[in-house]
């Protein structure tokens, strides 16, 4: 009885953990949301007055003429990028602006590249005292006992969750017992919602040339259309960390 009730406390104890640290997690989302808009408000700024509009549309022609190799490089760029720590919702959003909803696919098979990457450096690489203090941070050891309680599905959550970033969160998974295989299905699955919606979204952008020949992007529907689909992000998000705040069975 004594047994199965101190079971029952750290069960307990490790869902509220793990609920505290979704909680601070969702709050620092927010504070990252508000700072991004900040920021890509300063870069219309700077696009305005530097040559960097001129840059960026001649490098997507360059790309999107390239045919098959440069849809290679850009699944290849997705993946060392955000390897690096670059967000990879705007590679996200880039690769849709180039390739329409051709682009999900590039950028999934980049994510999923990346993910591979930093959880197989992780597991070569870490000692145990290196993964001990890694370990010993809140949100660190809350997906560390969320990977180590479920498989594909807790991966699948996670992925639509802002636990933690991209990168980070894959080299944490990589010092946990979690296999491989269940990684790279786990992340597919939870990160194809989030990928068409933001490479719908950067679809529905002017393109390249379009945008050389002074097309802008005037028409409400269009931007009602953005807003959807990053709020539609979001929602998914918010539902996933929800769910991993209850024990996983």
């Amino acid at each position: 009885m004594g047994s199965a009730s101190g079971r029952s406390a750290r069960r307990s104890a490790r869902a509220d953990g793990r609920r505290s640290a979704l909680q601070q997690a969702l709050r620092r989302k927010a504070t990252h949301i508000a700072l991004g808009l900040t920021l890509l408000f300063v870069l219309y700024l700077l696009v305005r007055q530097l040559p960097v509009h001129r840059f960026i549309i001649e490098s997507a022609k360059l790309v999107h003429g390239a045919g098959v190799p440069g849809a290679l490089l850009t699944a290849l760029g997705v993946s060392l990028l955000s390897l690096l720590l670059v967000p990879i919702i705007p590679l996200v959003v880039a690769c849709g602006w180039l390739y329409g909803l051709w682009g999900a696919l590039l950028s999934l098979a980049g994510a999923v590249g990346s993910a591979t990457a930093a959880f197989s450096i992780a597991r070569m690489l870490a000692g145990k005292a290196a993964a001990q203090a890694l370990l010993e941070r809140p949100r660190a050891r809350a997906l560390a006992e969320l990977a180590a309680e479920g498989g594909i599905w807790t991966v699948a959550l996670i992925r639509l969750s802002p636990i933690l970033p991209f990168t980070p969160a894959n080299a944490i998974l990589g010092l946990t017992p979690m296999r491989l295989r269940d990684l790279l299905a786990g992340t597919a699955l939870g990160m194809a919602p989030g990928v068409l919606l933001y490479s719908w979204a950067g679809s529905l952008l002017p393109s390249a040339e379009a945008i050389e020949q002074g097309a802008a992007v005037h028409s409400w529907a269009v931007w009602v259309l953005l807003a959807v689909a990053f709020g539609a992000a979001a929602i998914l998000g918010a539902a996933a960390a929800r769910r991993l705040r209850r024990p996983i069975r």
